[in-house]
Parts: structure tokens; C-alpha cells; sequence
């Protein structure tokens, strides 16, 4: 098995070698599945991300949740490796965060994650069992063990790996959604 950085380096080389059209094709099959999705349907509250580098775009879904009354939240980066969920209202007024991600200003209302019905979660890579590589911050490792709700790891056909290396304090997830489908993740790897 590869370790988690040579699995980053591998999903980088990979997405960059995507065309425009394979993104967008991609993004609008996952949204279109997602808002179809009855986890989602029944979530009054959905923490999503703005995506970046080759990420899948959850623009379409976005535009969804705030259009049927949602509370949409986005994920802002704080001091001290801490992630806060944010709401928001619309794309625009979004701020570049130190990681170049779009992100909600300070004045934007905090919710805790106890408040949270669906948490939309990006990464490097995904497997069955619910594991999940990211960038390598920590910052939804340590930000989802208190979610309510159920988190969705969100990525392209690709990402989804027969299995991943998981450490004790990886946050695991319930689901995975690409493109192909949504897997409900098995909980044989119980940490």
C-alpha cells in the first residue's frame, strides 16, 4: 500500500492530466447525484467546500442548497490548525484564504459541527471501508469526530482506492460520492 504522501502526489499528477470538459462532466454528475440523494434532500443544514486545484465543483449543488432554503456553511481555516463551519448566503464576498482556498469572512456566523446534517468533505483519496486521505492539515480530522451529522467524502472515480493507510485520529467517512455512484462506506474498520 502507498503511504499517504506518495498517494497525494499520484491524485495531483492525475487530476492535472483532466481537460476542462472532464471536470465539469464529472461535477455535474456528482451534483446531479447528490441532489438527488435523500441524505441530502432531508438536510436542513450542509457544510460544503468551494473547490480548488482540480477539486470537483460543487457550484451546481451550492446553487441548489441556497435556491431551496438550506443553511449552507463553508469551511473557514482559523488560527491554531482549527477549521470553523461558516454560513453563507451566496458565493460572492468570499475571501482567499493563506491557502488560496475561498472561504467566508470573519463576520459570518459559526455553526457547531452538533448542527450539521450533512458535512460535504473533499480529499485526495477515498476507500470502501470510509477512510480518507486529504492535503495533510488535519483540519476536518480534527473538525469531524463532533459532526451530528453524516460526512460525505466528495472525489472523482479515481480517488476511491480499495484501501487506504488510517491512522487512530483520521476522521472516517460515512460516504463516498463520485461519479460513478455513492458508497455507503462499511464500518470493518472501526478505529
Amino acid at each position: 500500500m502507498m503511504d499517504k504522501q506518495s498517494i497525494r502526489r499520484a491524485v495531483k499528477a492525475r487530476r492535472e492530466t483532466m481537460t476542462a470538459q472532464e471536470r465539469e462532466r464529472a461535477s455535474r454528475e456528482v451534483c446531479r447525484l447528490l441532489c438527488a440523494w435523500d441524505v441530502y434532500r432531508r438536510a436542513g443544514t450542509v457544510l460544503a467546500y468551494a473547490a480548488v486545484r482540480g477539486e470537483l465543483d460543487l457550484a451546481e449543488l451550492i446553487g441548489d442548497a441556497l435556491s431551496s432554503g438550506k443553511t449552507l456553511l463553508l469551511p473557514r481555516c482559523e488560527a491554531g490548525g482549527v477549521m470553523t463551519a461558516r454560513r453563507v448566503t451566496s458565493l460572492s464576498g468570499l475571501l482567499q484564504s493563506g491557502y488560496g482556498i475561498p472561504e467566508p469572512g470573519e463576520d459570518a456566523s459559526v455553526f457547531a459541527p452538533g448542527a450539521i446534517d450533512l458535512a460535504l468533505v473533499p480529499g485526495v483519496a477515498f476507500s470502501p471501508a470510509g477512510d480518507r486521505v486529504g492535503q495533510g492539515g488535519g483540519y476536518y480530522d480534527r473538525y469531524l469526530p463532533a459532526l451530528r451529522g453524516a460526512a460525505a467524502g466528495i472525489g472523482y472515480d479515481f480517488q476511491l482506492m480499495d484501501a487506504l493507510p488510517a491512522l487512530a485520529h483520521d476522521a472516517p467517512m460515512a460516504y463516498v460520492v463520485h461519479p460513478g455512484g455513492i458508497v455507503r462506506c462499511r464500518r470493518d474498520n472501526e478505529r
